[in-house]
């Protein structure tokens, strides 16, 4: 990806500090979804089949003639008992046969390779993910017992896909980040993808891609992005460290002052960063004024004020629920907590609307992926493969688009209705 982008950019097709833009999508492991009792069934399965190949006497010695008729065909829901008690039942024969393999592969001595097999660590890792042992006593997990499913293994054929979902789409499999350009002046190029698997937030991995462009000396001066990975915090980083511009709808403050309309939110005081002193709304002074880190680093600064003076406030209600505290703020330092205050009112402009617009291009990307290389189906087991596969199909489509700009052939635009063109 690197040596072709270094092509790009001397061919003048490709410059730092433009503008760029990023968005992800879902993708599709190249495997069988499985619910939770056919996950176990085919991880002893494919344990047994692997077992059978690579140590046939062995295996022979510890099996129980019960274990052909459960696992010699793939196992399928329609094929499982039906109704709760008998499927939690049979969960627990399946849990127990797993549990004999594990503890004779513990107790081999002459073999010890075995316990190293990848089937064997999965079958490990996802019994300790679907059982409880209790007494001895070997038991099914409830669901409220279960490890969040983005960290369970779906399956024992691609052990790094993982349960995903982004609004109404729920998938097995990964999601891959893209970013392009998206000046007037040169074709639109991808500049980086990044594959991830499925149950990762959008918002961690803003900063891994300004990381990644900027070794390649391709920050761009403005990232256009969605509210999924646009946090405070990291918006003000990328303004501070890179010089970078991120433009995405900052989320409004959570407290529960600004979601009222009517409280007295952090903008409703006056602060005076030198004296370090703040000023509420009703005229009264901060008792404590104290430079922490928060939970995820971030210098930040406490604010209380007086017990007394919040007590007999007579607007306390719009200040605090609290039937004894008084009210407790916390800033961000002085050039960060100016930078947000500045970024909100701007982002409500017409102006940075009509910037913000440019976004939506980055759809038609994944769209093309999509139609031209069927970006959302991982044609390989495994997130390393599955990353190669979205870095060819990255290649792919900056050559088409070079080919294109090349031959003055122009970018589509955004279809409309033919009742929405009525408009103008």
């Amino acid at each position: 990806m690197t040596a072709i982008l270094e092509v790009f950019k001397a061919g003048g097709w490709l410059k730092a500090r433009g503008r760029q833009r990023s968005d992800s999508t879902h993708v599709l492991a190249s495997i069988r979804t499985l619910n939770r009792l056919e996950t176990v069934g085919e991880t002893l399965r494919a344990t047994l089949n692997l077992l059978a190949e690579v140590a046939p006497d062995w295996l022979r010695s510890h099996l129980t003639p019960e274990w052909f008729d459960r696992y010699s065909h793939r196992v399928e829901d329609y094929r499982l008992p039906q109704g709760k008690e008998a499927r939690e039942e049979y969960a627990k024969v399946i849990g127990t046969d797993g549990r004999k393999l594990l503890q004779a592969l513990e107790r081999e001595e002459a073999l010890p390779w075995l316990r190293e097999l990848p089937a064997v660590r999965i079958l490990k890792q996802v019994w300790e993910q679907q059982y409880i042992i209790e007494e001895d006593q070997l038991r099914w997990r409830k669901a409220v017992e279960l490890s969040p499913a983005g960290e369970r293994i779906e399956s024992p054929y691609d052990p790094d896909a993982r349960f995903g979902n982004k609004r109404t789409v729920t998938w097995t499999g990964y999601k891959t980040h893209v970013t392009e350009t998206c000046d007037d002046d040169t074709p639109h190029l991808i500049t980086d993808v990044q594959t991830t698997v499925a149950h990762v937030p959008d918002v961690s991995m803003t900063e891994p891609i300004e990381q990644t462009l900027a070794s390649r000396e391709l920050l761009p001066q403005e990232h256009l992005l969605d509210a999924g990975y646009v946090d405070a915090d990291m918006l003000v980083r990328s303004q501070r460290d890179q010089g970078i511009e991120i433009i995405g709808p900052v989320r409004p403050d959570s407290s529960w002052q600004a979601q009222s309309g009517h409280g007295y939110d952090l903008a409703h005081f006056t602060v005076d960063w030198e004296a370090h002193r703040v000023v509420c709304p009703q005229g009264h002074l901060n008792t404590c004024w104290t430079p922490h880190e928060d939970a995820y680093g971030n210098p930040v600064i406490s604010v209380k004020f007086s017990r007394t003076d919040c007590r007999l406030c007579p607007t306390r209600s719009l200040c605090t629920r609290s039937a004894e505290a008084p009210r407790h703020v916390t800033l961000r330092v002085q050039t960060d907590h100016e930078m947000l205050q500045r970024i909100r009112e701007r982002q409500a402009t017409p102006e940075w609307k009509a910037r913000y617009d440019r976004r939506a291009g980055i759809e038609g990307t994944l769209s093309q992926g999509l139609r031209v290389c069927d970006l959302r189906q991982a044609r390989y087991v495994g997130l390393a493969k599955t990353h190669l596969q979205h870095v060819i199909t990255a290649v792919a489509l900056n050559c088409l688009r070079v080919t294109a700009w090349i031959n003055g052939k122009k970018r589509a635009t955004t279809r409309r209705s033919r009742f929405a063109a009525l408009a103008g």
